[in-house]
């Protein structure tokens, strides 16, 4: 038996060579406990007043950022395969706004308008995205924990050679949270490794699972602070090409194999590297008979993102419709054919 999905278990594989890491490749970004904290951050230093933000995003970021920074948002129509953004031109910004732009699942480049205000690109989702490497916005984003096998981690970096003014600190409730989650990607990595011998653990699995879910209802409480010392030489160690490598071709192997009847989102080009496989179902329901159905066997998929009522039709179209597969750096091409046959075999039975 084998689990899919999920967050990270600690790594300890060929990664670990220190070839090609991020440190190095995004040598004037600086890397704080999480995603949020970089939007946070950057709002406190260039006194924006508002932000104009995708309406398909994920709003439990935004409410932190509001918390925290009390700045005004305003939603423009964005989502995975939204086409031309010359509307962005004719938007009603004013003095000490800035536009938040996002790269949907490593899909895509984020799309170059000439506007008037600071613009904010969000790389999370590929951060060896041609457009994050050569970005000629103001300032970049990522957050680093839902992409890499990492306990925590964000970075901000601006293409414009602005500087960060604040000292960012190393936070003592920073440290001991991050260890937690560090006790955690160790237990679930023992976890898996009885998965093999004897059915798995099942105590070991509750365990883990509750320091999990304290400390992600903890982070977003958390002040900026520098990244803890243990994600720190991880990120310096791992070798984000083969990483990325291994998803491009594990996404691959995986989308080759899927049954006919199902539609997935597909980049570009062959310079994105996607950051998971995203199914496109028909309707939530079927998209949640799905779900619940992978769950049942043992594979975690993740909905990215539930919306608001209050937006765009065709913006909750894609929230209801999108189911999101893990096939990153954690898995081979043969976990992929693994993989396909539960899901193949979940869908044909809805």
């Amino acid at each position: 038996m084998k689990e899919f999905g999920s967050d990270f278990h600690t790594i300890g594989n060929f990664y670990n060579t220190g070839r090609a890491d991020i440190t190095r490749i995004f040598s004037n970004a600086t890397f704080l406990a999480d995603g949020r904290q970089c939007l946070i951050l950057v709002i406190r230093q260039e006194g924006w007043k508002r932000l104009w933000v995708p309406e398909y995003f994920c709003y439990e970021v935004l409410d932190s950022i509001v918390k925290y920074t009390g700045i005004q948002l305003f939603f423009y129509k964005d989502y995975p395969g939204m086409g031309s953004y010359e509307f962005l031109k004719q938007l009603p910004f004013e003095k000490g706004d800035a536009l938040l732009k996002m790269n949907y699942f490593g899909l895509s480049e984020c799309h170059k308008e000439s506007i008037s205000v600071p613009i904010i690109e969000d790389h999370s989702h590929d951060l060896l995205n041609r457009s994050a490497l050569y970005s000629d916005a103001d300032w970049c984003i990522a957050s680093l924990r839902k992409t890499l096998p990492l306990a925590e981690g964000g970075m901000i970096w601006s293409p414009k050679g602005a500087k960060i003014s604040e000292d960012i600190k190393p936070l003592l409730v920073n440290e001991e949270l991050a260890t937690k989650r560090w006790n955690a990607m160790d237990l679930k990595a023992d976890y898996l490794s009885s998965l093999k011998a004897d059915g798995g653990d099942i105590k070991l699995k509750d365990i883990f699972r509750k320091l999990y879910i304290d400390t992600e209802e903890t982070l977003p409480d958390l002040d900026v602070s520098a990244l803890d010392n243990r994600s720190a030489d991880t990120l310096c160690k791992l070798d984000i090409n083969a990483w990325y490598n291994q998803k491009k071709k594990n996404w691959k192997r995986l989308t080759t194999l899927l049954d006919k009847g199902l539609n997935y989102l597909e980049p570009i080009n062959e310079f994105c590297t996607p950051f998971s496989v995203v199914l496109k179902l028909d309707e939530v329901v079927k998209r949640e008979k799905l779900r619940i159905g992978l769950i049942q066997k043992a594979v975690y998929p993740a909905v990215l993102w539930r919306v608001p009522e209050t937006c765009s039709e065709e913006v909750r179209i894609m929230s209801d419709s999108l189911l999101s597969l893990h096939c990153d750096g954690r898995y081979s091409e043969e976990d992929m054919e693994e993989l396909a046959c539960i899901i193949n075999n979940v869908y044909n039975g809805i």
